[in-house]
């Protein structure tokens, strides 16, 4: 029986698009199928809630940023995700993983001074979470995620200091959809203007994902296989994280002002669609993707409306009994 790809996720949702990122990165692995696997993909007890495995994975970006940045000059990021997860029998997992940049980052403030960061290690996460089954078409997942991020650099980090999730997912047979839903705070300190700042900080998110998948077997040989999986999330919540940051760091747009006001508001932000294709031979995947995010709000008066996020990822499974 088939492994499914399951929205069983290593949560670290609070910038949206991070919940479509981490979610996939872990997805592509999940698509690996066990030794007794078969051709019938009916049974969902098959699903590798039940296995005990390590994954060691590296993903490539096109773009560590929130929201592209909300600086009227941002450049793309580009950054490697290392990551390693131990995945108990009981459903309970943790993972432990780090963002670095590959190339210098700068940024022209609106006030005309110039960031810039070199290439380093940026933000470190620690996660562990619990998945598992309420009946047999029923998915359920908690987690808590812990999250450094180095303060002395102007980007918007990728997630708050902490970060406690739920989420719950039905499989259609013909489609796979989940509701997901999320508690931040962060006491948040960092530099902004060579000043630092100190902002408690707190939100609330709920997002609705809906996914199919496809299976494409014995491309090569009879062993592998594509899985092709794309997925549309619509995300809601509060902003009051970015709402507080950019306030401080551009006191003179008006739009930023004007985010900051509604950033409280628990309102529709986001329509993320992502498009991985999988590709799975014994226990390595190597999975490209595409993600398009639109924005229903605009930051800043030069930040986009909408971006592309491409992405690479390399990850080999180690099964144990």
């Amino acid at each position: 029986m088939r492994l499914l790809c399951l929205p069983i996720i290593l949560v670290f949702i609070y910038i949206p698009s991070r919940a479509v990122h981490i979610q996939h990165h872990r997805m592509s692995i999940d698509s690996l199928k066990t030794d007794s696997d078969s051709t019938d993909d009916t049974n969902d007890e098959s699903k590798s809630d039940h296995t005990r495995y390590i994954d060691i994975s590296t993903e490539y970006g096109s773009n560590f940023t929130y929201r592209n940045q909300v600086g009227p000059t941002a450049v793309d990021a580009p950054y490697l995700y290392p990551s390693v997860l131990y995945h108990d029998k009981t459903g309970l997992w943790a993972s432990i993983s780090a963002y670095r940049l590959i190339n210098p980052y700068k940024q022209i403030q609106i006030d005309g001074t110039v960031s810039s960061i070199a290439p380093t290690w940026i933000e470190g996460d620690l996660n562990v979470g619990w998945d598992f089954k309420l009946g047999k078409t029923n998915d359920a997942t908690v987690s808590y995620l812990f999250s450094r991020f180095d303060r002395n650099i102007e980007l918007v980090k990728e997630a708050p200091e902490n970060t406690f999730e739920g989420y719950f997912a039905h499989n259609f047979t013909w489609l796979y959809s989940g509701i997901r839903g999320d508690y931040t705070y962060e006491n948040f300190t960092g530099i902004i203007h060579g000043k630092r700042v100190n902002v408690p900080v707190a939100d609330y998110y709920a997002s609705w994902e809906t996914s199919k998948e496809w299976f494409i077997d014995a491309i090569l040989t009879h062993k592998d296989y594509f899985d092709i999986n794309p997925m549309f999330t619509l995300l809601a919540g509060t902003d009051n994280f970015i709402g507080k940051f950019i306030v401080a760091r551009y006191p003179t747009s008006k739009l930023a002002a004007h985010y900051a006001n509604i950033a409280s508001e628990f309102l529709i932000q986001e329509f993320i669609l992502d498009i991985p294709v999988a590709y799975n031979i014994g226990n390595f995947t190597i999975t490209p993707s595409f993600e398009y995010t639109v924005l229903t709000q605009k930051v800043t008066e030069t930040a986009p409306t909408s971006y592309p996020i491409y992405r690479l990822a390399l990850a080999y499974r180690f099964n144990f009994k």
